[in-house]
């Protein structure tokens, strides 16, 4: 219960792991229990890139594994997107005041 996935470092920072691991995570750990970008950033400008690729990756996951192949509406994998990218962090962590 106090196990939440997270992230890519280093060596594993790269789209076809990012994908692999999105693919995995989502299959097999319950959707509360996911957070859907960390990074080990040393940079402040490499933030925006990081994320938009992470992002691109999980659209591209949700549209072939969840809406193509398992009949899912458009909507409902947004949802999840929503709730991987941000929901479980406000939801973990405590919503920002």
């Amino acid at each position: 219960p106090n196990v939440v996935t997270n992230g890519h470092w280093w060596y594993s920072n790269i789209p076809v792991y990012i994908e692999n691991d999105t693919r995995g995570r989502l299959q097999a750990v319950p959707r509360t229990k996911q957070i859907g970008y960390y990074s080990d950033m040393y940079k402040l400008e490499f933030a925006l890139p990081k994320f938009a690729m992470y992002r691109r990756i999980l659209a591209g996951v949700l549209a072939n594994d969840f809406v193509i192949a398992r009949g899912w509406s458009e909507q409902k994998a947004v949802e999840l997107g929503r709730q991987v990218l941000r929901g479980n962090v406000e939801t973990i962590f405590g919503k920002a005041p």
